[in-house]
Protein backbone atom coordinates (compact mmCIF):
# COMPACT_ATOMS: atom_id res chain seq x y z
CA UNK A 1 0.00 0.00 0.00
CA UNK A 2 1.25 3.31 -0.72
CA UNK A 3 2.82 5.33 2.37
CA UNK A 4 1.93 8.97 1.72
CA UNK A 5 -1.02 10.97 0.08
CA UNK A 6 -1.07 12.09 -3.62
CA UNK A 7 0.05 15.38 -4.26
CA UNK A 8 -3.23 16.75 -4.85
CA UNK A 9 -5.73 14.87 -1.22
CA UNK A 10 -6.93 16.83 1.32
CA UNK A 11 -5.53 15.03 4.95
CA UNK A 12 -7.52 13.14 7.41
CA UNK A 13 -7.47 15.99 9.95
CA UNK A 14 -8.62 19.71 9.25
CA UNK A 15 -9.51 22.50 11.02
CA UNK A 16 -13.62 22.80 10.73
CA UNK A 17 -15.14 26.26 11.29
CA UNK A 18 -16.66 25.37 14.95
CA UNK A 19 -13.90 26.54 17.71
CA UNK A 20 -12.21 24.92 20.62
CA UNK A 21 -14.13 26.86 23.91
CA UNK A 22 -11.76 26.77 26.89
CA UNK A 23 -13.26 27.26 30.24
CA UNK A 24 -12.36 26.83 33.97
CA UNK A 25 -15.13 26.24 35.92
CA UNK A 26 -18.16 25.41 33.81
CA UNK A 27 -18.90 24.56 30.46
CA UNK A 28 -21.92 23.37 27.98
CA UNK A 29 -22.27 22.05 24.38
CA UNK A 30 -25.47 21.98 22.09
CA UNK A 31 -26.06 20.78 18.66
CA UNK A 32 -28.78 23.81 18.37
CA UNK A 33 -26.86 27.06 17.60
CA UNK A 34 -27.97 30.32 20.14
CA UNK A 35 -28.99 27.41 22.91
CA UNK A 36 -25.93 27.50 24.67
CA UNK A 37 -24.80 31.58 24.60
CA UNK A 38 -26.84 34.59 24.91
CA UNK A 39 -28.61 34.73 21.49
CA UNK A 40 -27.25 34.98 18.05
CA UNK A 41 -28.15 36.60 14.48
CA UNK A 42 -29.59 33.00 14.12
CA UNK A 43 -31.80 33.31 17.75
CA UNK A 44 -33.52 35.29 19.81
CA UNK A 45 -32.05 37.23 22.84
CA UNK A 46 -31.79 34.11 25.65
CA UNK A 47 -32.01 35.81 29.07
CA UNK A 48 -32.30 32.87 30.77
CA UNK A 49 -30.93 30.52 28.38
CA UNK A 50 -27.63 31.95 28.47
CA UNK A 51 -25.67 29.28 30.61
CA UNK A 52 -23.60 30.93 32.76
CA UNK A 53 -26.74 33.42 34.31
CA UNK A 54 -28.52 30.04 34.90
CA UNK A 55 -25.39 28.73 37.08
CA UNK A 56 -25.11 32.12 38.63
CA UNK A 57 -28.31 32.07 40.02
CA UNK A 58 -27.56 29.24 42.11
CA UNK A 59 -29.08 26.81 39.69
CA UNK A 60 -27.76 23.31 38.37
CA UNK A 61 -26.47 22.07 35.81
CA UNK A 62 -29.78 20.10 36.00
CA UNK A 63 -31.31 23.20 35.45
CA UNK A 64 -29.35 24.49 32.76
CA UNK A 65 -29.85 21.41 30.83
CA UNK A 66 -34.00 21.54 31.00
CA UNK A 67 -33.75 25.26 29.56
CA UNK A 68 -31.50 24.46 26.97
CA UNK A 69 -33.46 21.46 25.86
CA UNK A 70 -36.37 23.81 25.55
CA UNK A 71 -34.67 25.85 23.75
CA UNK A 72 -32.89 23.60 21.62
CA UNK A 73 -36.77 21.90 20.52
CA UNK A 74 -38.04 25.60 19.96
CA UNK A 75 -34.61 26.16 17.31
CA UNK A 76 -34.42 22.36 16.17
CA UNK A 77 -37.99 21.36 16.12
CA UNK A 78 -37.57 18.73 13.57
CA UNK A 79 -35.39 16.87 15.93
CA UNK A 80 -36.43 16.91 19.61
CA UNK A 81 -38.92 18.85 21.70
CA UNK A 82 -41.72 18.45 24.32
CA UNK A 83 -43.52 16.15 22.26
CA UNK A 84 -41.00 13.28 22.29
CA UNK A 85 -38.59 11.94 25.17
CA UNK A 86 -34.64 11.50 26.42
CA UNK A 87 -31.84 9.41 27.98
CA UNK A 88 -29.90 10.94 30.40
CA UNK A 89 -26.56 10.56 32.60
CA UNK A 90 -25.81 12.91 35.69
CA UNK A 91 -22.34 12.33 37.47
CA UNK A 92 -22.43 14.11 40.85
CA UNK A 93 -18.93 14.58 41.74
CA UNK A 94 -19.63 15.07 45.40
CA UNK A 95 -20.55 11.63 45.62
CA UNK A 96 -18.62 10.37 42.99
CA UNK A 97 -21.92 8.44 41.59
CA UNK A 98 -23.27 8.56 38.27
CA UNK A 99 -27.53 8.38 37.85
CA UNK A 100 -29.36 7.29 34.91
CA UNK A 101 -32.53 8.76 33.51
CA UNK A 102 -34.57 6.95 30.84
CA UNK A 103 -37.71 9.25 29.65
CA UNK A 104 -37.94 7.02 26.96
CA UNK A 105 -41.32 7.41 25.53
CA UNK A 106 -43.59 3.79 25.74
CA UNK A 107 -45.87 2.25 23.30
CA UNK A 108 -49.71 2.46 24.16
CA UNK A 109 -51.48 0.18 26.15
CA UNK A 110 -53.95 -0.72 23.31
CA UNK A 111 -50.75 -1.71 20.89
CA UNK A 112 -49.69 -4.93 19.62
CA UNK A 113 -47.30 -6.56 17.24
CA UNK A 114 -49.77 -7.08 14.54
CA UNK A 115 -51.22 -3.03 14.77
CA UNK A 116 -49.59 -2.19 11.52
CA UNK A 117 -51.17 -5.34 9.64
CA UNK A 118 -52.66 -4.31 7.03
CA UNK A 119 -52.02 -0.68 6.87
CA UNK A 120 -50.19 1.83 4.79
CA UNK A 121 -46.23 1.41 5.25
CA UNK A 122 -46.26 5.19 5.48
CA UNK A 123 -48.43 4.91 8.97
CA UNK A 124 -45.38 3.91 10.96
CA UNK A 125 -43.67 6.84 10.14
CA UNK A 126 -46.40 9.67 9.79
CA UNK A 127 -49.88 9.74 11.38
CA UNK A 128 -51.38 9.26 14.76
CA UNK A 129 -50.46 5.79 15.05
CA UNK A 130 -47.02 6.12 14.54
CA UNK A 131 -46.77 8.32 18.24
CA UNK A 132 -45.56 6.88 21.42
CA UNK A 133 -46.55 7.97 25.11
CA UNK A 134 -44.63 11.67 24.90
CA UNK A 135 -42.31 11.48 28.21
CA UNK A 136 -40.19 14.58 27.43
CA UNK A 137 -41.87 17.10 30.18
CA UNK A 138 -42.18 14.25 32.55
CA UNK A 139 -38.65 13.26 32.03
CA UNK A 140 -37.81 17.24 32.93
CA UNK A 141 -39.91 17.20 36.43
CA UNK A 142 -38.28 13.94 37.73
CA UNK A 143 -34.75 15.86 36.70
CA UNK A 144 -35.43 18.45 38.94
CA UNK A 145 -37.30 17.39 41.63
CA UNK A 146 -34.05 15.36 42.17
CA UNK A 147 -31.02 17.30 41.30
CA UNK A 148 -33.11 20.86 40.38
CA UNK A 149 -32.26 24.03 42.45
CA UNK A 150 -33.99 27.12 40.27
CA UNK A 151 -37.84 27.70 40.76
CA UNK A 152 -39.46 25.45 38.47
CA UNK A 153 -41.56 28.09 36.37
CA UNK A 154 -38.29 30.04 35.71
CA UNK A 155 -36.98 27.55 33.54
CA UNK A 156 -39.97 27.80 31.52
CA UNK A 157 -39.83 31.77 31.09
CA UNK A 158 -37.60 32.11 27.91
CA UNK A 159 -39.09 29.33 26.12
CA UNK A 160 -42.62 30.81 26.36
CA UNK A 161 -41.22 33.77 25.13
CA UNK A 162 -39.70 32.31 22.29
CA UNK A 163 -42.93 30.79 21.35
CA UNK A 164 -44.95 33.90 21.16
CA UNK A 165 -41.99 36.48 19.97
CA UNK A 166 -40.96 33.67 17.27
CA UNK A 167 -37.54 31.72 16.79
CA UNK A 168 -35.79 32.23 13.25
CA UNK A 169 -35.47 29.31 11.01
CA UNK A 170 -31.89 28.16 11.11
CA UNK A 171 -29.61 26.78 8.45
CA UNK A 172 -30.20 23.06 9.54
CA UNK A 173 -34.19 23.51 9.81
CA UNK A 174 -34.45 25.47 6.58
CA UNK A 175 -32.62 22.43 4.73
CA UNK A 176 -34.93 19.88 6.86
CA UNK A 177 -37.79 21.93 5.26
CA UNK A 178 -36.06 22.10 1.46
CA UNK A 179 -35.99 17.81 1.62
CA UNK A 180 -39.08 16.77 3.64
CA UNK A 181 -41.55 20.13 2.73
CA UNK A 182 -42.92 18.73 -0.29
CA UNK A 183 -44.20 15.72 2.04
CA UNK A 184 -45.97 17.83 4.57
CA UNK A 185 -50.13 17.76 3.80
CA UNK A 186 -51.13 20.99 2.22
CA UNK A 187 -53.13 22.84 5.09
CA UNK A 188 -52.32 20.48 7.89
CA UNK A 189 -51.36 21.82 11.38
CA UNK A 190 -48.12 21.30 10.73
CA UNK A 191 -47.86 22.44 7.36
CA UNK A 192 -49.56 26.08 8.92
CA UNK A 193 -46.75 26.47 11.24
CA UNK A 194 -44.05 26.45 8.93
CA UNK A 195 -45.89 28.27 6.05
CA UNK A 196 -45.04 31.73 4.86
CA UNK A 197 -48.64 33.02 3.80
CA UNK A 198 -47.48 35.92 2.41
CA UNK A 199 -45.08 34.81 0.46
CA UNK A 200 -46.94 31.77 -0.49
CA UNK A 201 -44.20 28.98 0.52
CA UNK A 202 -42.69 27.52 3.24
CA UNK A 203 -40.61 29.77 5.87
CA UNK A 204 -36.88 29.97 5.14
CA UNK A 205 -33.73 30.90 6.90
CA UNK A 206 -34.48 33.74 8.92
CA UNK A 207 -38.14 34.12 9.04
CA UNK A 208 -40.06 33.67 12.22
CA UNK A 209 -41.60 30.28 13.76
CA UNK A 210 -43.86 31.51 16.13
CA UNK A 211 -46.16 28.97 18.54
CA UNK A 212 -48.67 30.52 20.53
CA UNK A 213 -50.37 27.33 21.45
CA UNK A 214 -47.26 25.59 22.47
CA UNK A 215 -46.44 28.66 24.85
CA UNK A 216 -49.62 28.96 26.58
CA UNK A 217 -49.37 25.14 27.33
CA UNK A 218 -45.61 25.70 28.88
CA UNK A 219 -47.26 28.63 30.75
CA UNK A 220 -49.35 26.23 32.31
CA UNK A 221 -46.65 23.43 32.77
CA UNK A 222 -44.51 25.89 34.18
CA UNK A 223 -47.64 26.91 36.54
CA UNK A 224 -48.46 23.04 37.45
CA UNK A 225 -46.15 20.69 37.04
CA UNK A 226 -48.07 18.32 39.35
CA UNK A 227 -50.31 18.46 36.39
CA UNK A 228 -48.52 16.18 34.25
CA UNK A 229 -49.04 13.44 37.15
CA UNK A 230 -52.47 13.77 38.12
CA UNK A 231 -53.51 14.34 34.81
CA UNK A 232 -55.07 18.24 34.59
CA UNK A 233 -52.72 19.09 31.56
CA UNK A 234 -52.54 15.91 30.66
CA UNK A 235 -56.36 16.07 29.62
CA UNK A 236 -55.00 18.93 27.30
CA UNK A 237 -52.72 16.59 25.73
CA UNK A 238 -55.43 13.50 25.53
CA UNK A 239 -57.58 15.68 23.78
CA UNK A 240 -55.33 16.53 20.49
CA UNK A 241 -54.33 12.64 20.70
CA UNK A 242 -57.66 11.93 20.55
CA UNK A 243 -58.73 14.63 17.53
CA UNK A 244 -56.57 12.61 15.87
CA UNK A 245 -57.78 9.19 16.18
CA UNK A 246 -54.22 8.06 18.50
CA UNK A 247 -54.99 5.39 20.45
CA UNK A 248 -52.64 6.15 23.27
CA UNK A 249 -55.41 6.64 26.31
CA UNK A 250 -55.71 9.42 29.23
CA UNK A 251 -54.36 6.35 31.34
CA UNK A 252 -51.53 5.77 29.35
CA UNK A 253 -50.33 9.34 29.77
CA UNK A 254 -50.90 9.50 33.71
CA UNK A 255 -49.09 5.68 33.93
CA UNK A 256 -45.80 7.09 32.52
CA UNK A 257 -43.27 6.86 34.72
CA UNK A 258 -39.43 8.21 33.72
CA UNK A 259 -37.59 5.12 35.30
CA UNK A 260 -33.91 5.85 37.66
CA UNK A 261 -31.99 3.24 36.39
CA UNK A 262 -28.84 1.87 37.66
CA UNK A 263 -25.88 3.24 35.39
CA UNK A 264 -23.64 0.77 33.22
CA UNK A 265 -19.91 1.26 34.43
CA UNK A 266 -17.49 -0.19 31.74
CA UNK A 267 -13.76 -0.28 32.35
CA UNK A 268 -11.98 0.86 29.15
CA UNK A 269 -8.65 -0.91 28.31
CA UNK A 270 -5.57 1.06 27.30
CA UNK A 271 -3.15 0.58 24.70
CA UNK A 272 -0.36 -1.15 26.33
CA UNK A 273 -2.96 -3.42 28.37
CA UNK A 274 -2.19 -2.15 31.82
CA UNK A 275 -5.14 -2.50 34.17
CA UNK A 276 -7.91 -0.01 33.05
CA UNK A 277 -7.38 3.62 34.89
CA UNK A 278 -11.04 5.04 32.80
CA UNK A 279 -14.44 3.98 33.14
CA UNK A 280 -17.25 5.10 30.54
CA UNK A 281 -20.46 5.40 32.19
CA UNK A 282 -23.75 5.43 30.27
CA UNK A 283 -27.46 4.51 30.30
CA UNK A 284 -28.69 0.82 30.29
CA UNK A 285 -30.65 -0.46 26.86
CA UNK A 286 -33.28 0.15 25.30
CA UNK A 287 -29.94 3.04 25.49
CA UNK A 288 -27.13 1.68 22.71
CA UNK A 289 -23.90 3.01 25.18
CA UNK A 290 -22.66 -0.39 25.94
CA UNK A 291 -22.36 -0.87 21.95
CA UNK A 292 -19.81 2.13 22.18
CA UNK A 293 -17.75 0.78 25.58
CA UNK A 294 -17.49 -2.71 23.28
CA UNK A 295 -16.27 -0.98 20.06
CA UNK A 296 -13.53 1.07 22.04
CA UNK A 297 -12.45 -2.09 23.64
CA UNK A 298 -12.11 -4.22 20.74
CA UNK A 299 -9.90 -1.39 18.90
CA UNK A 300 -7.44 -1.00 21.94
CA UNK A 301 -6.64 -4.59 21.53
CA UNK A 302 -4.68 -3.30 19.08
CA UNK A 303 -1.76 -1.32 19.31
CA UNK A 304 -2.43 2.19 17.74
CA UNK A 305 -0.49 4.33 19.58
CA UNK A 306 0.25 7.36 17.18
CA UNK A 307 -2.22 9.03 14.93
CA UNK A 308 0.67 8.99 12.60
CA UNK A 309 -0.72 5.60 11.41
CA UNK A 310 -3.60 6.97 9.65
CA UNK A 311 -2.10 9.02 7.10
CA UNK A 312 0.39 5.78 5.54
CA UNK A 313 -0.45 2.43 4.62
CA UNK A 314 -1.75 1.40 8.29
CA UNK A 315 -4.77 3.60 7.77
CA UNK A 316 -6.44 1.24 5.15
CA UNK A 317 -6.24 -1.83 8.07
CA UNK A 318 -7.24 1.14 10.49
CA UNK A 319 -10.12 1.66 8.85
CA UNK A 320 -10.68 -1.96 7.76
CA UNK A 321 -11.02 -3.39 11.29
CA UNK A 322 -12.96 0.10 12.29
CA UNK A 323 -16.13 -1.34 9.90
CA UNK A 324 -15.81 -4.91 11.27
CA UNK A 325 -16.30 -3.98 14.76
CA UNK A 326 -18.84 -1.61 13.88
CA UNK A 327 -20.65 -5.02 11.88
CA UNK A 328 -19.97 -6.51 14.51
CA UNK A 329 -21.42 -4.62 17.58
CA UNK A 330 -24.70 -3.74 15.24
CA UNK A 331 -25.21 -7.13 15.22
CA UNK A 332 -25.14 -7.43 18.56
CA UNK A 333 -27.24 -4.37 18.86
CA UNK A 334 -30.05 -6.45 17.26
CA UNK A 335 -30.52 -8.70 20.42
CA UNK A 336 -30.36 -5.92 22.63
CA UNK A 337 -33.40 -4.96 24.33
CA UNK A 338 -34.82 -3.26 26.83
CA UNK A 339 -33.07 -3.93 30.15
CA UNK A 340 -36.27 -4.19 32.50
CA UNK A 341 -37.50 -7.18 30.44
CA UNK A 342 -34.43 -8.89 30.30
CA UNK A 343 -34.34 -12.85 30.58
CA UNK A 344 -31.48 -14.27 32.20
CA UNK A 345 -29.89 -15.31 28.84
CA UNK A 346 -29.95 -11.79 27.51
CA UNK A 347 -28.87 -10.00 31.16
CA UNK A 348 -25.84 -12.34 30.41
CA UNK A 349 -25.49 -10.96 26.99
CA UNK A 350 -25.31 -7.71 28.12
CA UNK A 351 -23.13 -8.44 31.09
CA UNK A 352 -20.36 -9.67 28.67
CA UNK A 353 -20.67 -7.17 26.33
CA UNK A 354 -19.25 -4.72 29.44
CA UNK A 355 -16.10 -7.10 29.66
CA UNK A 356 -12.73 -7.18 28.02
CA UNK A 357 -13.01 -10.70 27.29
CA UNK A 358 -16.31 -9.61 25.03
CA UNK A 359 -14.10 -7.69 23.40
CA UNK A 360 -11.10 -10.35 22.92
CA UNK A 361 -13.85 -12.29 21.09
CA UNK A 362 -14.82 -9.69 18.75
CA UNK A 363 -10.86 -8.75 17.94
CA UNK A 364 -10.40 -12.81 17.27
CA UNK A 365 -12.89 -13.22 14.81
CA UNK A 366 -11.77 -9.85 12.82
CA UNK A 367 -9.89 -10.80 9.48
CA UNK A 368 -7.49 -8.36 8.20
CA UNK A 369 -7.47 -9.80 5.11
CA UNK A 370 -10.83 -9.62 4.21
CA UNK A 371 -14.69 -9.00 4.72
CA UNK A 372 -17.11 -11.57 5.31
CA UNK A 373 -21.34 -12.47 4.71
CA UNK A 374 -23.95 -10.86 6.95
CA UNK A 375 -24.52 -14.48 9.08
CA UNK A 376 -20.48 -14.22 9.98
CA UNK A 377 -21.07 -11.49 12.41
CA UNK A 378 -23.73 -13.17 14.22
CA UNK A 379 -26.90 -11.67 13.19
CA UNK A 380 -29.34 -12.05 10.31
CA UNK A 381 -31.81 -9.57 11.61
CA UNK A 382 -32.66 -6.57 10.76
CA UNK A 383 -32.80 -3.14 12.96
CA UNK A 384 -35.18 -0.62 12.55
CA UNK A 385 -32.68 2.72 11.68
CA UNK A 386 -33.56 5.22 14.08
CA UNK A 387 -32.52 9.10 13.37
CA UNK A 388 -32.79 12.89 14.24
CA UNK A 389 -32.19 13.81 18.06
CA UNK A 390 -30.28 16.53 20.03
CA UNK A 391 -27.97 16.08 22.45
CA UNK A 392 -26.25 18.65 25.35
CA UNK A 393 -23.36 17.79 27.31
CA UNK A 394 -22.26 19.76 30.52
CA UNK A 395 -20.00 20.08 33.13
CA UNK A 396 -20.75 22.47 35.79
CA UNK A 397 -18.22 24.48 39.02
CA UNK A 398 -18.72 21.58 41.03
CA UNK A 399 -17.27 18.94 38.80
CA UNK A 400 -20.84 17.16 38.19
CA UNK A 401 -21.61 16.26 34.81
CA UNK A 402 -24.77 15.65 32.48
CA UNK A 403 -25.19 13.95 29.16
CA UNK A 404 -28.34 14.04 27.99
CA UNK A 405 -29.69 12.95 24.08
CA UNK A 406 -33.49 13.81 23.47
CA UNK A 407 -35.82 12.79 20.11
CA UNK A 408 -38.83 13.26 18.45
CA UNK A 409 -37.67 10.30 15.99
CA UNK A 410 -37.65 10.90 12.41
CA UNK A 411 -37.46 14.67 10.89
CA UNK A 412 -40.35 16.22 12.36
CA UNK A 413 -42.13 12.87 14.08
CA UNK A 414 -45.06 12.21 13.30
CA UNK A 415 -46.29 15.54 11.45
CA UNK A 416 -48.93 15.90 13.85
CA UNK A 417 -48.89 19.36 16.06
CA UNK A 418 -51.93 19.64 18.16
CA UNK A 419 -54.68 22.02 18.24
CA UNK A 420 -54.55 22.68 21.72
CA UNK A 421 -51.12 21.74 23.20
CA UNK A 422 -49.00 23.30 20.02
CA UNK A 423 -46.96 20.22 20.64
CA UNK A 424 -45.15 18.25 17.50
CA UNK A 425 -45.93 14.58 18.07
CA UNK A 426 -43.39 12.05 18.21
CA UNK A 427 -43.36 8.65 15.87
CA UNK A 428 -41.13 6.68 18.14
CA UNK A 429 -43.34 3.89 17.15
CA UNK A 430 -41.40 3.36 13.97
CA UNK A 431 -38.72 2.29 16.26
CA UNK A 432 -39.89 -1.36 16.98
CA UNK A 433 -39.93 -3.79 14.22
CA UNK A 434 -42.93 -5.37 13.06
CA UNK A 435 -43.09 -9.02 13.38
CA UNK A 436 -43.30 -11.28 10.25
CA UNK A 437 -41.99 -8.58 7.94
CA UNK A 438 -38.94 -7.89 6.07
CA UNK A 439 -37.23 -4.94 5.47
CA UNK A 440 -35.68 -3.48 1.98
CA UNK A 441 -33.39 -6.16 1.81
CA UNK A 442 -35.21 -9.35 2.62
CA UNK A 443 -33.78 -9.45 6.53
CA UNK A 444 -36.53 -10.56 9.10
CA UNK A 445 -37.21 -8.01 11.83
CA UNK A 446 -35.44 -8.02 15.31
CA UNK A 447 -37.83 -10.22 17.51
CA UNK A 448 -35.77 -8.62 20.44
CA UNK A 449 -37.44 -5.30 19.48
CA UNK A 450 -41.11 -5.55 18.40
CA UNK A 451 -43.98 -3.92 20.09
CA UNK A 452 -45.22 -4.39 23.23
CA UNK A 453 -47.55 -2.84 25.29
CA UNK A 454 -45.51 -0.40 28.16
CA UNK A 455 -42.33 -1.25 26.10
CA UNK A 456 -39.55 1.35 25.49
CA UNK A 457 -38.54 1.01 21.39
CA UNK A 458 -34.58 0.53 21.42
CA UNK A 459 -32.43 3.51 20.22
CA UNK A 460 -29.25 4.64 19.14
CA UNK A 461 -28.88 7.45 21.40
CA UNK A 462 -26.07 6.93 23.67
CA UNK A 463 -25.25 10.00 26.68
CA UNK A 464 -21.80 9.37 28.28
CA UNK A 465 -19.58 10.11 30.89
CA UNK A 466 -15.87 9.59 31.50
CA UNK A 467 -14.61 9.37 34.97
CA UNK A 468 -10.86 8.03 36.33
CA UNK A 469 -11.28 4.93 38.18
CA UNK A 470 -8.90 5.74 40.57
CA UNK A 471 -10.13 9.24 42.42
CA UNK A 472 -13.44 9.36 40.76
CA UNK A 473 -13.20 12.72 38.71
CA UNK A 474 -14.59 13.56 35.96
CA UNK A 475 -12.78 13.58 32.76
CA UNK A 476 -15.29 13.55 29.65
CA UNK A 477 -18.75 14.31 28.79
CA UNK A 478 -19.78 12.83 25.52
CA UNK A 479 -23.02 12.41 23.12
CA UNK A 480 -24.13 13.15 19.41
CA UNK A 481 -27.29 13.12 17.60
CA UNK A 482 -28.07 11.47 14.32
CA UNK A 483 -29.82 7.92 14.53
CA UNK A 484 -27.50 4.86 13.97
CA UNK A 485 -24.75 7.23 13.06
CA UNK A 486 -24.89 8.27 16.94
CA UNK A 487 -23.20 4.71 17.64
CA UNK A 488 -20.19 5.11 15.22
CA UNK A 489 -19.50 8.90 15.17
CA UNK A 490 -19.27 8.41 19.45
CA UNK A 491 -17.05 5.60 18.77
CA UNK A 492 -14.51 7.16 16.10
CA UNK A 493 -14.17 10.48 18.43
CA UNK A 494 -13.14 8.65 21.49
CA UNK A 495 -10.75 6.54 19.69
CA UNK A 496 -9.25 9.33 18.30
CA UNK A 497 -9.03 11.59 21.63
CA UNK A 498 -6.68 11.49 24.44
CA UNK A 499 -7.79 13.31 28.02
CA UNK A 500 -4.98 15.57 28.25
CA UNK A 501 -3.21 14.35 31.82
CA UNK A 502 -0.20 12.61 31.54
CA UNK A 503 -1.39 9.12 33.29
CA UNK A 504 -3.41 8.99 29.92
CA UNK A 505 -0.66 9.02 27.42
CA UNK A 506 -1.06 5.83 26.30
CA UNK A 507 -4.75 6.13 25.46
CA UNK A 508 -5.88 6.25 21.92
CA UNK A 509 -4.75 8.70 19.71
CA UNK A 510 -3.56 12.09 21.31
CA UNK A 511 -6.53 14.53 19.70
CA UNK A 512 -8.03 17.23 21.71
CA UNK A 513 -11.66 16.94 21.49
CA UNK A 514 -11.94 19.51 18.14
CA UNK A 515 -10.02 17.72 16.83
CA UNK A 516 -11.65 14.03 16.95
CA UNK A 517 -14.86 15.23 16.23
CA UNK A 518 -13.59 17.45 13.07
CA UNK A 519 -11.67 14.20 11.66
CA UNK A 520 -13.35 12.55 8.67
CA UNK A 521 -15.50 10.02 9.72
CA UNK A 522 -16.52 6.35 7.92
CA UNK A 523 -20.24 4.91 8.84
CA UNK A 524 -21.33 0.63 8.64
CA UNK A 525 -24.11 -0.50 10.67
CA UNK A 526 -23.92 -4.06 9.16
CA UNK A 527 -27.43 -3.89 6.84
CA UNK A 528 -27.23 -2.36 4.39
CA UNK A 529 -23.95 -3.95 3.46
CA UNK A 530 -22.27 -0.47 2.63
CA UNK A 531 -19.12 1.57 4.21
CA UNK A 532 -19.96 4.94 4.33
CA UNK A 533 -17.85 7.82 3.85
CA UNK A 534 -17.35 11.50 4.43
CA UNK A 535 -15.94 13.08 1.06
CA UNK A 536 -12.08 13.85 1.47
CA UNK A 537 -11.06 10.24 2.58
CA UNK A 538 -7.67 9.54 0.84
CA UNK A 539 -8.14 7.42 -2.55
CA UNK A 540 -5.35 5.14 -1.42
CA UNK A 541 -8.04 4.57 2.03
CA UNK A 542 -10.46 4.16 -0.76
CA UNK A 543 -9.02 1.96 -2.87
CA UNK A 544 -7.46 -0.56 0.14
CA UNK A 545 -11.01 -0.96 1.77
CA UNK A 546 -12.74 -2.02 -1.85
CA UNK A 547 -9.56 -4.26 -2.50
CA UNK A 548 -10.16 -5.86 0.93
CA UNK A 549 -14.09 -6.14 -0.19
CA UNK A 550 -16.05 -3.66 1.13
CA UNK A 551 -19.04 -1.93 -0.62
CA UNK A 552 -18.47 2.07 -0.29
CA UNK A 553 -20.33 4.95 -0.87
CA UNK A 554 -19.55 9.03 -0.54
CA UNK A 555 -22.08 10.11 1.95
CA UNK A 556 -22.33 13.52 4.24
CA UNK A 557 -22.44 11.82 7.85
CA UNK A 558 -25.75 13.48 9.47
CA UNK A 559 -24.05 12.69 13.28
CA UNK A 560 -23.21 15.86 15.11
CA UNK A 561 -20.97 15.56 18.44
CA UNK A 562 -21.21 17.40 21.62
CA UNK A 563 -18.19 17.11 23.69
CA UNK A 564 -16.57 18.81 27.01
CA UNK A 565 -13.14 17.11 28.27
CA UNK A 566 -11.18 18.35 30.94
CA UNK A 567 -7.42 18.65 30.23
CA UNK A 568 -4.64 19.04 32.41
CA UNK A 569 -3.78 22.54 31.33
CA UNK A 570 -4.17 25.98 32.87
CA UNK A 571 -6.58 28.12 31.88
CA UNK A 572 -7.63 31.26 31.28
CA UNK A 573 -4.63 32.60 33.81
CA UNK A 574 -5.51 29.98 36.59
CA UNK A 575 -2.36 28.53 37.99
CA UNK A 576 -4.64 25.43 38.31
CA UNK A 577 -4.06 22.96 36.19
CA UNK A 578 -7.77 22.22 34.80
CA UNK A 579 -9.25 23.61 32.20
CA UNK A 580 -12.67 22.21 30.17
CA UNK A 581 -12.04 21.73 26.60
CA UNK A 582 -15.42 22.14 24.82
CA UNK A 583 -16.67 21.70 20.76
CA UNK A 584 -19.98 21.55 19.20
CA UNK A 585 -20.02 19.64 15.91
CA UNK A 586 -19.71 22.14 12.66
CA UNK A 587 -21.57 19.14 10.99
CA UNK A 588 -24.88 20.96 12.48
CA UNK A 589 -23.76 24.19 13.28
CA UNK A 590 -24.17 24.00 17.08
CA UNK A 591 -22.62 26.00 20.51
CA UNK A 592 -20.73 26.11 23.16
CA UNK A 593 -20.49 28.85 26.23
CA UNK A 594 -19.03 28.59 29.81
CA UNK A 595 -16.86 30.03 32.19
Amino acid sequence: LPNRFAINEVPLAFISPSTLGHYHQAAISTDAPGCAAQGSKETINLSLYDFRKVLERNGTIVDAAITTLLCNGLVNPQSMGVGGGFLMVYYKASEKKAYTLDARETAPSAASPNMFDGKNPIERILGPLSIAVPSELRGYYAAWKKFGRLRWADLFQDAIKMCREGTPITPIVDRMLAIYGAKIPVGSRIWKLFYNEAKGRLKKRGELLIRPELGGFLERVAANPEGLINGELLAEMRADLAEVQSIISLQDLIDYEPLWRKPLEIPLRTWDHKSPNLRLVTTPPPSSGVLIGLALNTLASYNYTSKEGLFNGDGVLYYHRLAEVFKFIFAKRSFLTDECCMNAEEKEFLRKMMTLPGADEIAANITDTGTHNLSFYGSIFSSMADVGTSHVSIIGPEGDGLSITSTINTPFGSGIVGSRTGILFNNEMHDFSIAGTTNFFGLPSSPAHLIRPGGRPFSSMAPIIVTDTANGTLRLVIGASGGTQIITAIVQVLIKHILSFAAYANLYLGMNVKAAIDFIRIHHQLIPETLRYEKNLPSFILQGLKDLGHKISEKDLASAVQGIEVANLPCLGHSEHRCLLANADHRKGGDHDGF
